[in-house]
């Protein structure tokens, strides 16, 4: 199990609170101001035609199946990685076989990849972007600083589909730039895929992935500012 190097972010997080209470999602408590999740507004401008276009075209009652494994499944393997990073030697206590086998491919991807954790699960705001969240990790990636994000998926997605998945991260950039003083220089999203066997395996002689992608966040800043904007014209 490796030893990770931890260089936290650690001075301003209590200045923030997670509100899950009111009718309209998560909302964050900043010093200057309540903001939105910025997971809940990317949905809100990015995500929610082309997801109820798909809800409708399976059908609702399957769509929601569908999503709620997915749920399921996303939760626990982020889970496991969180407690590996946090150097818990039972990171695997209790957990499926399914998830184990993704868990253990992805594994030694992550210690060669990573070091020097700067933030686990770390709150964050933008008070330009007027927005918040919680990243899932902030650390070294192939020697520079990244914004990374554990997804779990059924096939290897195209860059279109995961257009809100790129925003997230640069977000967090952003926050991390106003909060921190220091730019990351990566978004990289980390896909844990299993393959559906109803779907299209270009690789056809593995049922499961890691696939890294790697994207610079100043090429999505612009995109980014736009839906911001869009989001807080729409909700006033």
């Amino acid at each position: 199990m490796k030893k990770f190097s931890y260089d936290l972010f650690e001075n301003r997080k209590d200045l923030i609170e997670q509100d899950n209470s009111g009718s309209n999602g998560r909302v964050y408590h900043a010093p200057n101001g309540t903001y939105p999740s910025i997971t809940n507004l990317l949905y809100e401008i990015v995500s929610k035609p082309g997801i109820q276009a798909w809800r409708n075209r399976v059908g609702h009652e399957k769509a929601q199946r569908i999503s709620t494994k997915a749920s399921i499944r996303g939760t626990k393997i982020h889970n496991v990685i969180e407690k590996y990073l946090r150097g818990e030697e039972d990171y695997l206590q209790g957990v499926a076989p399914e998830h184990i086998e993704l868990v253990k491919l992805a594994i030694p991807q992550i210690d060669e990849k990573i070091d020097n954790i700067r933030g686990i699960e770390l709150p964050l705001w933008s008070d330009a972007l007027k927005t918040a969240g919680t990243t899932d990790l902030i650390a070294e990636y192939e020697g520079e600083l990244a914004v990374i994000d554990w997804k779990t998926a059924t096939y290897i997605k195209k860059e279109e589909y995961i257009l809100s998945y790129i925003l997230q991260g640069t977000a967090y950039s952003r926050m991390i730039y106003e909060m921190y003083g220091v730019i990351p220089k990566k978004v990289v999203l980390c896909m844990l895929i299993r393959f559906d066997e109803n779907k299209y395996n270009p690789l056809m002689d593995t049922d499961v992935l890691v696939d890294w992608r790697v994207f610079n966040p100043l090429d999505y800043i612009h995109k980014l500012k736009d839906v911001c904007d869009a989001y807080h014209f729409k909700m006033s």
